[in-house]
């Protein structure tokens, strides 16, 4: 049995007002009642007591009000949370394989699966998607797809900043954010957006509405929809191979070969539905859940008609010169075919005729003489559905029974690309292919309990205590026969194996693999004194395949005078590999030294992983600090917090193991029939440890002007990130670099808005600090971009009482980062990871409706 130390921690409420409204209409509005009127409660995520809101919360939770999200030229939530909290990060991630379909995002730099998402307090499915490229730290990690939640649904988000495995179980590390679904019984809002770029391009259209109904007199059904279609962007510069292609005379070369930019989103619907109702003896039954799909579509990178191996780039002469690869596709070798040279950046064109000729022989350069570019798409399905019963019995106790299901399923396509395995069928041979399907299904059942007790203190005592089942399971599709088709005789020639590109899923990777978990936890909370407060939890999960995990949290709350108040924490963490970890098998293509390589991700158990090193993997085990003070000068509420995150055994990608020819000779006799197409493999692993550390600030001024109210806040994060241990054969300079120095080392974000009878003004200034950042594999063409600062301001009249119209823009100054020094070798202008994007200025208009139902 496997046990984390029980940690012992102090914690005081940190409320972050990240939202524009004022300090005292905040903590109103997330304390709220139901309209419903159904077992109304204020409750909000890091604490079970029915009586504390945010402001007395003895751990450290930000409420951000509905309306902020919609108060943004972004419709995406992952944009919308990089705007509004200020320790998330999220960057374009152009030509990253499946992460362009769904970005992952760090929360105190930490990957998007060290954080815990929940929907009403309930744990929220994981992504089908894992990150395979680019990404920093987030590279290989798997967590939820908040895309798919619409904006409009939300009455409000919590985002608690600190560890919480204790409470909520694994993924926990970073801290929690809860989702929570409007409960209107009443009224209708519905919503148009329209956006472009300074650029012309990009342009956004959103249209959104949420309606509130009752049900069975003190019950509520609460329905939201949102559509949406965004057109791709392009900020890219002629590849330098391309261009020399190009001024040595060929014509049939894209302009631009290769583009870096924002992907088409088609077809975007999203719905959320919210219900509660009272079933009498003093309970009600609650039910939501969504439906969400959507197409994404873009770029992959450009393949040069002389140099991609496996496709075009044939056998270096005796005298030094290059040659276009040729297929000998007679079956038996008869086909005598001639060597094409490469003079100057021109192919022997009397060797092509003779090629064309010759009914035995092919050259993919016949129907691709300027190369050709992948377009890499994939059709994302969300859907989930929960519900329960929760009430008071008679002696007290409040329970809450409840069953989750979610399932995220990620089909993907490739077209403009070819199959070399395919020549035979020289100029007919197929250019689209359906590569397979990622499906992520979780369930979780939960029973949970909780009561005051009076031990004599100043308030009472709050008992909790309650039981998790959870499983994960996660599946691989494969892809159509041609994504992996192969022809021994045109392997034996090097040819390339499946859709360039995104080779199809072979049936010997398709299958399902699980985890499940059972849990139990108790949480203890009071006011012990007027000025203190204190909590404990402890927990202990119980998994199939890791073994079991203790781990726990004291939290205390000291309010020194009426207007300073401290807190200190200190908590264990965890997180168990996810079932796609654990069994995932890919290839990726990368850019690395100029060339175009092909990446294998093996799973931990291939014999050639284990080679290089592999061990299965354990979960990871977290050590959680956290030391604050919340004071207040006159009007002005600040919040200022240390926080120290150590991370053992986490889970993430090595760097790459060049392959040998015994290697691949390995994995072809382990079944890996593709093998010849791998130049590299790497694998997950547990080797090693990261600290992450920071300060977060928050101050919050409300005050009058000129006869309206306005309010000034003001948000930062200091924040660094260490491997305090690794192992370099996994861990490549730049791949630290990547995790260490990938996301900006301090971002400030300064609002101000003013009410001024129908008016509603916003200004914002937004910095972002200095980052690493490495488009390439091998990090030849790395840098490190500038600090920026971008300006963003709304204009917002309401017409009537029931129409409003709003025009704003985002980066109101057409600010772009600084440019890539060596962009011109993959034809990227700006950094990949910029954290505000490399589009330029947008602006946008709003219409809202709230019409009287």
């Amino acid at each position: 049995m496997r046990f984390s130390a029980l940690s012992i921690a102090a914690s005081l409420p940190l409320l972050g007002f990240l939202a524009s409204a004022p300090a005292a209409a905040q903590e109103e509005g997330s304390a709220q009642a139901s309209a419903s009127g159904a077992l109304e409660e204020i409750l909000v995520v890091g604490s079970r007591r029915r009586d504390r809101s945010a402001t007395d919360s003895p751990v450290p939770v930000d409420v951000i009000g509905g309306d902020q999200f919609q108060a943004h030229g972004d419709s995406d939530m992952d944009s919308l949370l990089a705007s509004l909290v200020p320790s998330y990060n999220v960057s374009q991630e152009p030509i990253s394989d499946a992460a362009t379909f769904i970005r992952p995002a760090t929360l105190r730099s930490l990957p998007p699966d060290a954080t815990l998402v929940l929907v009403n307090g309930k744990r929220r499915h994981r992504a089908a998607v894992i990150a395979l490229l680019g990404a920093g730290i987030s590279g290989g990690s798997q967590g939820p797809d908040l895309s798919a939640i619409p904006a409009i649904a939300l009455d409000r988000l919590e985002v608690l900043r600190d560890g919480a495995s204790a409470q909520y179980g694994s993924d926990a590390i970073a801290g929690i954010m809860n989702f929570v679904l409007k409960e209107d019984a009443e009224g209708a809002i519905f919503d148009a957006k329209w956006g472009t770029h300074f650029e012309g391009d990009g342009d956004a259209l959103t249209l959104a509405g949420n309606v509130g109904l009752p049900l069975a007199g003190s019950g509520f059904v609460n329905l939201s929809a949102e559509w949406k279609e965004s057109d791709p962007t392009s900020r890219s510069a002629q590849r330098a191979d391309a261009q020399a292609l190009i001024d040595a005379g060929n014509t049939h070369v894209r302009q631009p070969a290769q583009i870096w930019g924002a992907p088409e989103i088609s077809d975007d619907f999203k719905f959320f539905g919210n219900m509660g109702a009272e079933i009498g003896g003093g309970s009600e039954f609650y039910a939501f859940g969504n439906w969400a799909k959507r197409q994404v579509e873009g770029g992959f990178y450009y393949r040069n008609p002389h140099t991609r191996g496996g496709v075009f780039r044939g056998p270096v002469l005796a005298d030094g010169t290059a040659t276009v690869k040729v297929a000998d596709i007679s079956g038996d070798m008869s086909g005598n075919c001639p060597a094409v040279r490469i003079v100057n950046n021109v192919a022997d064109q009397a060797a092509l005729a003779e090629i064309a000729s010759n009914p035995k022989c092919y050259s993919l350069i016949e129907k691709f003489p300027g190369g050709f570019t992948p377009q890499f798409g994939g059709y994302v399905h969300d859907t989930s559905m929960a519900g329960g019963i929760r009430g008071e019995w008679g002696n007290g106790w409040r329970y809450d029974a409840s069953v989750t299901a979610g399932r995220s399923n990620a089909q993907f396509y490739i077209y403009n690309t070819i199959n070399p395995q395919l020549l035979s069928l020289g100029n007919d041979i197929p250019v689209y292919y359906n590569a397979g399907a990622y499906t992520e299904t979780d369930r979780v059942v939960n029973f949970d309990l909780s009561r005051p007790f009076d031990f004599g203190f100043s308030g009472p005592v709050n008992v909790a205590l309650g039981v998790e089942w959870r499983d994960e399971n996660f599946k691989i599709e494969n892809g159509e026969p041609n994504s992996y088709f192969i022809d021994l005789n045109l392997a034996a020639q090097g040819f390339g194996v499946g859709s360039n590109g995104f080779p199809g899923f072979q049936p010997g990777d398709a299958g399902e693999n699980s985890i499940s978990a059972w849990a139990g936890y108790v949480d203890l909370e009071s006011d012990v004194t007027d000025q203190l407060l204190l909590g404990a939890a402890l927990r202990f999960e119980n998994y199939s395949e890791f073994g079991d995990t203790l781990d726990g949290k004291l939290a205390a709350r000291f309010q020194l005078t009426d207007s300073v108040a401290i807190r200190g924490a200190v908590s264990t963490g965890f997180r168990v590999p996810t079932a796609g970890q654990a069994n995932l098998r890919n290839v990726t293509t990368e850019f690395q030294n100029g060339m175009l390589a092909d990446i294998a991700t093996l799973p931990p158990t291939n014999p050639v992983a284990q080679q290089k090193g592999a061990q299965a993997l354990t979960p990871e085990e977290s050590v959680n600090l956290t030391l604050g003070v919340l004071f207040n000068v006159g009007d002005i509420d600040v919040t200022l917090d240390y926080y120290n995150i150590e991370i053992e055994d986490r889970i993430a990608f090595t760097s790459r193991f060049t392959l040998t020819e015994a290697d691949i000779q390995a994995l072809l006799a382990a079944g890996v029939s593709d093998a010849t197409s791998f130049s590299s493999v790497r694998f997950f692993s547990n080797q090693q440890t990261v600290e992450a550390s920071g300060i977060d600030l928050v101050a919050t001024w409300p005050f009058d002007l000129a006869g309206g109210s306005s309010n000034i806040t003001v948000v930062a994060n200091w924040s660094d990130i260490e491997l305090t241990k690794f192992d370099p054969d996994f861990t490549s300079d730049n791949r630290r670099l990547q995790i260490e120095q990938g996301r900006p080392d301090a971002r400030f974000t300064a609002t101000w808005t003013h009410l001024q009878g129908p008016w509603r003004l916003m200004a914002r200034a937004r910095y972002y600090g200095e980052y690493y950042d490495a488009p390439t594999n091998d990090g030849s063409v790395s840098f490190y971009p500038d600090a920026s600062v971008v300006f963003d301001a709304e204009v917002s009249w309401d017409v009537r009482d029931d129409f409003a119209v709003l025009v704003g823009v985002q980066n109101l100054f057409d600010e772009y980062p600084s440019t890539n020094p060596a962009g011109e070798v993959a034809g990227l202008i700006y950094p990949e990871q910029s954290p505000y994007g490399f589009n330029g200025g947008f602006y946008y208009v709003r219409g809202t409706w709230r019409p009287a139902l």
